[in-house]
C-alpha cells in the first residue's frame, strides 16, 4: 500500500530552464556579457554536468560542479554564487512551478499520503532550493525534503530512497518516486525497490504502464490514477 509520494525537484516541481534564466541574467548584468552567450553556455555546461556528475567527478558536490559551470563561464565561482544569491529577489523565481504541481499536491494530501522532495544539487546548495520552494508556495505539502549535499549523497545512491524510508516510517514498497531523469529518478528508484514514474511533459500519451512498478506519465495529475 502507498503511503508515501516523492518527488525530484528540478523540472519535475520547479522550470529548471526559467530558474537559468534568471540566473543568466544576472551573471550577463555582472559581467557586462550578452544574455543569450551565457545562457547557450550554462545550456552546454548543465547537459556535461549531469554526466560528469554521474561518473562521480564532483566530490564536493556544490563546489565541484560551481567549479565546473564558472570555467565554461570564464568567470570566478565567486561571481556564479552572487549570480545565484541574486535569483532568489527577482520577482520571477516566484512563478517557477509547473501548473499541474499545486492539484497534485492537494489531492495527495487529502488522500492522506506523506510527501517527500528528493532533490540532487548543481552550483548552488540545498538550502537555496528549498527557499526557492518557500517562495513558490510548495513546502507548505511537504513532509520530507533530502537535498545532496545535506545527506552526503544524491540520486541514483539507493541509501537516499533508504534515508526516506527510515525518516517517513514506511517501507520502501510504500513509496512511489517520480522524476525527470531516466537514470537518477526511474533507474534509481526502481533499483531501490521503489515504485518508479518518469515524467515526460512532451509525451502524446497520458501514461504509459511498463509494469506494476514502473510508468510513464506527461502530467503530474496522473499520479492520482497510480497511487
Amino acid at each position: 500500500m502507498i503511503k508515501l509520494v516523492s518527488f525530484d525537484i528540478w523540472r519535475t516541481i520547479l522550470d529548471l530552464s526559467k530558474f537559468y534564466n534568471i540566473v543568466s541574467n544576472n551573471i550577463a548584468a555582472i559581467t557586462k556579457r550578452d544574455y543569450n552567450e551565457v545562457r547557450e553556455i550554462i545550456d552546454k555546461a548543465y547537459k556535461l554536468a549531469l554526466m560528469a556528475r554521474l561518473k562521480g567527478k564532483f566530490k564536493r558536490p556544490v563546489y565541484d560542479s560551481a567549479i565546473f559551470f564558472a570555467e565554461a563561464l570564464n568567470i570566478d565561482v565567486d561571481t556564479l554564487f552572487k549570480a545565484v544569491a541574486e535569483s532568489i529577489y527577482d520577482e520571477g523565481i516566484s512563478n517557477l512551478v509547473y501548473s499541474d504541481v499545486v492539484p497534485t499536491l492537494k489531492r495527495l494530501r487529502e488522500r492522506g499520503l506523506k510527501i517527500a522532495l528528493l532533490g540532487n544539487v548543481m552550483f548552488w546548495p540545498g538550502m537555496i532550493t528549498r527557499a526557492i520552494l518557500y517562495r513558490n508556495g510548495i513546502l507548505k505539502y511537504v513532509d520530507v525534503t533530502l537535498f545532496g549535499d545535506e545527506i552526503g549523497m544524491q540520486k541514483p545512491d539507493k541509501q537516499v530512497f533508504c534515508m526516506l524510508s527510515d525518516l517517513a516510517s514506511c517501507n520502501l514498497n510504500d513509496i512511489v518516486h517520480v522524476g525527470d531523469s531516466l537514470m537518477n529518478d526511474f533507474a534509481g528508484a526502481l533499483l531501490a525497490g521503489v515504485k518508479a514514474v518518469l515524467i515526460k511533459r512532451d509525451l502524446n500519451i497520458g501514461m504509459i504502464k511498463l509494469s506494476d512498478n514502473a510508468y510513464i506519465i506527461n502530467s503530474l495529475e496522473k499520479i492520482l490514477n497510480i497511487v
